[in-house]
């Protein structure tokens, strides 16, 4: 197919031999154009060089015979002189200057384009003023030579030279050579190309050619090129390697033949392997969406079948109930008879769960001993039915390996629409019912939302809390402790308070639970101890030492950060850490015994004293209590508070101080609210007293002024 003029000169703009021949063009100027400069150069030189050797041969031959004429003052002789200069090429003027700087002729040649042009521009024909004119230019060259006789300065020959014809021959010569250097490049670049084209151009075209063949799945004809130059070696590959692929191809149709009988036999052998992959999918679904140990639903199952007992509900305006249970101890009886034990009772309590609930019914295990009931159609008063069979059903004993026991459950109950149209605020009352269930406990509890630490006014309240801490609006009040036998200070227990700003003072009793239910009861444990912290050193510094007790709540003691804390703290303030009492509930403790006893074996290694703060509320276990590392028993203010009139109590008092001092631990009772109760303690050998009757809690500068003013009756000390 032939290529009209613009196409082919289109393609050849692209082509290796245009790239070639444009680089061997772009050298040779390159190359000889900067040889034509310097030549040009080096000849405008040699021009000026001799213009300048003939104004000086000039200016001296001047120079030599002009003496005489000056001395006789033969003005008409130096003129004649300067004339004959004058009409000299390329000279533009001569001039005699006197020693005074004056022109002694007045000859100037007026057709000369410099002068006359001076002349029209100046307005005058002033010889002094014209040749000052015509030196400005720089075309003109000025020669200037002594005349000297018998030493004397007789004055100066001014000869003005015009370069301006020996830099156009330069410039002549310099268009001819370049003209010559065009016509010898062009030639040069034509036979180079050629040259090129046949030499090398034709074999890369015969590969190209071939390369091509070789795409269309040509490989019979091989490329023809005789050359031992690296072309020829690039060919000699081609045709090697267009040889290997021939032998690669038919090797490739015979394993695509085996490939056609390998896949009629893989075929029957995955339609196979995808039946029983369906059977093993259905097993996975099952394990994915069942619990492993009891094969109920999990919390993923159920949470998807809450979602569709709700959409069943909305479309047939229905209500249903959901249950959520835990069982009470179970980690005590998990911990104390083995995890196998504590599988085998999760699987019955499931199999227990199901036998009371009807078909349509579901039982779900979400997680530890947490279950979860969803019974679709069911009111308030259906749910109530099946919560109390559940109690009836889990209250015969269990018998696993001839051990017996009992197990109790708390259960939440949560009724859609009434408490929630969607999973997550079903699941979440349900929670807040069943912890209800479990602090009151009452076996089961229906959502309410008094109980909710979730409800618009609560969330407020922790707002304002979490304020409050952190910017330092809460307040800690001081009660003091006084020893019953030396009426001397034991110390002082750190209460908080809350100064609201519209609300008043508000008591701990308040603010403290919504605390305990959030991660800001660290918060909150971190104030109290810094505040009392810095509050003891300040006294200490005004020469009062005293003993500091300090509540911590069942979350601080599960905080792994508590003793570093608390050490941090210490240091910083520089705390005496025997000043320091820290007071933990009797039922936090038996909440976790052996979590607790960890925690207090750090504290008391610290150098803290420990307490045991209401006891006699919380059942406790006295094979605990004496391994525990604590130093004082605090008795409830619910035995001491009305132990005067009150016998039951008086005994429980009685006993509970000579239970401690058999341990080795001293009695703190608080309450103390009148005479006859302080004495009734005293009696009974109680080491410290606390109350309303002693002292209420005070500021922290009306408690040093409770201190200053009963010096007399008691002396501040540290036990």
């Amino acid at each position: 197919m032939s290529l009209s003029p613009r196409q082919f000169i289109k393609k050849w703009r692209f082509s290796l031999g245009a790239k070639f021949t444009l680089l061997v063009s772009g050298v040779l100027l390159v190359t000889m154009g900067g040889t034509a400069i310097l030549n040009y150069q080096s000849q405008n030189r040699l021009f000026l060089e001799h213009l300048q050797s003939k104004g000086i041969m000039l200016g001296e031959v001047l120079a030599e015979i002009s003496p005489e004429a000056i001395l006789s003052y033969d003005f008409i002789t130096l003129n004649e002189y300067v004339q004959d200069v004058s009409r000299q090429k390329d000279v533009v003027y001569a001039v005699y200057i006197s020693p005074q700087n004056k022109p002694l002729n007045s000859y100037i040649d007026k057709d000369n384009p410099y002068i006359s042009k001076a002349i029209s521009e100046l307005n005058t024909f002033n010889p002094t003023k014209i040749i000052k004119h015509v030196n400005t230019d720089p075309r003109i060259m000025v020669l200037e030579f002594p005349i000297l006789f018998n030493k004397q300065h007789l004055g100066d020959v001014v000869i003005g030279m015009d370069r301006t014809r020996i830099e156009s021959l330069s410039r002549h010569e310099l268009l001819k050579q370049m003209l010559g250097n065009g016509f010898i490049i062009l030639f040069l670049s034509i036979c180079i190309y050629v040259v090129f084209r046949y030499n090398t151009l034709q074999p890369i075209h015969a590969l190209i050619h071939g390369s091509e063949r070789v795409a269309k799945g040509e490989l019979e004809e091989k490329v023809l090129i005789e050359s031992n130059d690296e072309i020829g070696s690039l060919a000699q590959s081609f045709n090697e390697m267009m040889g290997k692929l021939k032998k690669s191809t038919s090797e490739k149709d015979q394993a695509l033949a085996q490939l056609k009988i390998l896949n009629k036999t893989l075929e029957s052998r995955v339609e196979k392997r995808t039946h029983e992959l369906e059977i093993l999918n259905r097993e996975l679904e099952h394990q994915a969406l069942h619990d492993s140990l009891t094969d109920l639903p999990n919390r993923a199952l159920v949470q998807d079948r809450v979602q569709q007992a709700i959409i069943r509900a909305a479309r047939n305006k229905k209500m249903f109930a959901v249950i959520m249970l835990d069982l009470d101890r179970f980690k005590e009886i998990n911990d104390t008879l083995g995890h196998d034990v504590g599988d085998q009772l999760l699987k019955e309590v499931g199999q227990r769960l199901r036998s009371v609930v009807r078909e349509v019914d579901t039982v779900g295990r979400i997680g530890g001993d947490e279950y979860f009931l969803i019974l679709p159609g069911a009111d308030r008063h259906a749910a109530l039915q099946v919560a109390n069979k559940i109690l009836n059903v889990l209250e015969p004993s269990f018998l696993f390996e001839e051990i017996s026991f009992s197990v109790s459950a708390s259960m939440g109950i949560a009724l859609y629409p009434d408490h929630g149209k969607d999973t997550a605020t079903l699941f979440k009352r349900a929670d807040v019912a069943m912890y209800a269930a479990k602090q009151n406990k009452s076996g089961y509890f229906v959502y309410s939302s008094e109980e909710d630490s979730h409800s618009p006014d609560h969330l407020a309240l922790i707002g304002e809390l979490r304020n409050a801490i952190e910017h330092d609006e809460l307040q800690l009040f001081y009660q003091p402790i006084i020893n019953q036998f030396t009426g001397r200070i034991f110390g002082v227990e750190a209460l908080s308070r809350w100064p609201h700003p519209q609300n008043g003072l508000i008591e701990p009793s308040v603010f403290i639970p919504p605390l305990e239910q959030t991660s800001l009861i660290k918060a909150f444990t971190y104030w109290v101890l810094k505040t009392a912290f810095r509050q003891w050193s300040e006294w200490h510094n005004a020469g009062i030492t005293v003993n500091i007790t300090i509540n911590l709540s069942m979350r601080n003691l599960h905080d792994p950060q508590l003793t570093t804390h608390i050490r941090e703290l210490l240091d910083e303030w520089n705390v005496d850490e025997g000043c320091i009492l820290l007071e933990i509930t009797e039922s936090d403790v038996m909440h976790d015994p052996p979590g607790v006893m960890n925690i207090l074996n750090q504290l008391e290694t610290m150098g803290l004293q420990l307490a045991i703060d209401d006891f006699g509320t919380g059942y406790s276990s006295l094979s605990y209590l004496k391994k525990l590392p604590v130093h004082i028993i605090k008795i409830d203010k619910s035995f001491v508070v009305d132990m005067d009139r009150d016998r039951d109590n008086s005994v429980i008092v009685h006993s509970t101080i000579d239970l401690a001092h058999n341990l080795g631990l001293k009695v703190i009772a608080e309450g103390i609210e009148n005479q006859e109760v302080m004495h009734q303690l005293k009696a009974l050998n109680c080491d410290f007293a606390q109350g309303y009757y002693l002292c209420k809690p005070l500021a922290a500068d009306k408690i040093v002024e409770f201190i200053k003013c009963n010096r007399a009756t008691f002396t501040v000390v540290s036990s």
